[in-house]
């Protein structure tokens, strides 16, 4: 029997709505089960709740405002940020920069150029240099100097190291100077200085003017380390001003730089500093104008040379003599920048010493003539300077040349 595609479609209309009404009455029964009441043994009881209100009053104990630690006086306001508790290195970031303030006004008045500057106008090389830069200096580092004993008095600290830690800076002076306490180093430090600044003054006329120095300036530069020892003597213990000079004095710069690439022990510095102290303490730090004098300078400083080197024995008091040596400081120094051995600049230096012992040796054949040698002394030019190209690197080798070294090279 064939069904037709209407009856077919009527059949499958009839199962659809025959499941939908079966769904229907699903649902409902589910809804009327959900609807009725659990037998109140199977929940337990909740316990009773009691909600009291509670009034909580609050009382002001500390009405707090800046003004009541601010004062005029310094010692007052800091021992104020001490008792509520205030970091030590805050107090000090808080009066300096108050002191800072408070002075600015006078640096900007030392200063030199023209105040009133338009934006269209140029500052004139001429207008500049008719400015006295040396008196504008000399009262900013005044007022500096100023800052400085304020903070070192208010706070026992030393200014320029605080703010060289804050900035992450290398505090030299802080090194060499710290074996003593931060009041008497703050200031050592600033005798120094002052005195730095004071010689700086007597020495410009040679930068400035071309002048030599006179037996008169000579004199005021010898007052000046005088008057600067005197304070820093007076301000620091016996034992403590010996280890000033022997870290901070012009001798022990002086003989620090003569041991340079030595590798020098503390004996051998402490033998030289005591032989070098008394030729210092004699003749100063700078050679005598006065004829007489020069010739009884020069006597005193071989003397000092040859007990030195007895000091030394023969093998260190040759490596005490070459390292006086700018050919082997500059080698020694591009080695160093470069990461070469430091075998290499004393490779290289013996090269110098074989040169001009061939040269000499040239220079003294009675066999060759004049063109013949400048040949030769041409060749043997050519052929060190390749020498030593090789064995320090073409980087290294043309470093050394730039710093006006090599010319042994060549003459």
């Amino acid at each position: 029997m064939k069904i037709s595609k209407s009856t077919t479609t009527l059949l499958l209309l009839n199962l659809v709505w025959m499941g939908a009404v079966a769904y229907l009455v699903k649902r409902l029964a589910d809804a009327q089960n959900a609807a009725a009441p659990v037998p109140a043994a199977s929940v337990p009881a909740a316990p009773e709740v009691r909600v009291e209100k509670r009034i909580v009053t609050v009382t002001r104990t500390n009405d707090f405002h800046w003004s009541q630690l601010e004062s005029e006086d310094y010692r007052a306001y800091i021992e104020r940020l001490r008792s509520i508790g205030c970091p030590e290195q805050t107090i000090r970031d808080i009066i300096i920069a108050d002191v800072d303030k408070l002075l600015a006004p006078r640096l900007r008045a030392a200063a030199p150029g023209r105040k009133d500057l338009a934006y269209w106008q140029s500052e004139e090389k001429e207008l500049w240099s008719s400015l006295d830069q040396r008196e504008s200096h000399r009262q900013q580092q005044a007022i500096d100097f100023e800052k400085r004993n304020v903070i070192q008095q208010l706070m026992g600290v030393d200014l320029v190291a605080e703010r060289q830690k804050v900035l992450g800076q290398e505090d030299y002076y802080g090194k060499r100077l710290d074996f003593l306490p931060d009041g008497k180093r703050s200031r050592v430090r600033i005798a120094v200085e002052k005195a730095a600044g004071e010689e700086l003054a007597v020495r410009q006329k040679v930068w400035e003017e071309g002048e030599a120095l006179t037996a008169g300036d000579q004199a005021q530069l010898r007052q000046i380390q005088k008057q600067r020892d005197a304070e820093i003597a007076a301000t620091l213990s016996p034992e403590e001003f010996r280890q000033y000079e022997l870290r901070m004095s012009p001798t022990a710069y002086s003989v620090r730089d003569s041991l340079f690439g030595m590798n020098a022990t503390e004996e051998e510095f402490l033998e030289i500093f005591k032989l070098r102290k008394g030729f210092d303490d004699v003749w100063g730090q700078g050679e005598p104008e006065d004829p007489a004098a020069q010739e009884k300078w020069a006597q005193s400083g071989e003397a000092l040379q040859a007990a030195i080197r007895a000091k030394l024995g023969e093998a260190r008091a040759a490596e005490y003599v070459r390292a006086q040596d700018a050919d082997y400081r500059g080698l020694c120094v591009a080695a160093a920048r470069f990461q070469l051995p430091a075998s290499k600049a004393l490779e290289v230096y013996d090269y110098k010493r074989q040169v001009q012992e061939q040269r000499v040796a040239l220079a003294s054949n009675p066999t060759l003539t004049l063109a013949q040698k400048t040949a030769a002394l041409q060749a043997m030019g050519d052929e060190t300077e390749q020498a030593v190209r090789e064995a320090m690197g073409e980087r290294a080798f043309r470093y050394y040349q730039r710093q006006g070294l090599g010319g042994w090279m060549r003459k």
